[in-house]
């Protein structure tokens, strides 16, 4: 589905010829743009409720809680 949308991007929004090193390229670079800010999307959202859901104080408690089976 990225794959198809990058191609429509690449020849019939910017018109480059299909097959040609310029083309193939540019598809490429959209290609992967998209899947890139999609992959940091989806890990700044689920970090976001992570944090959300830890205060710092929890997070302390926890980390606390296992130095004291670690040997710390």
């Amino acid at each position: 589905m990225l794959k198809d949308f990058a191609g429509y991007i690449t020849y019939k929004i910017i018109n480059l010829e299909y097959g040609s090193l310029i083309g193939d390229a540019t598809e490429f670079f959209i290609y992967y743009l998209i899947k890139i800010f999609l992959l940091l999307t989806i890990i700044i959202f689920i970090i976001s409720i992570i944090r959300s859901y830890f205060t710092s104080v929890k997070a302390k408690q926890i980390l606390l809680y296992k130095l004291i089976f670690i040997g710390g």
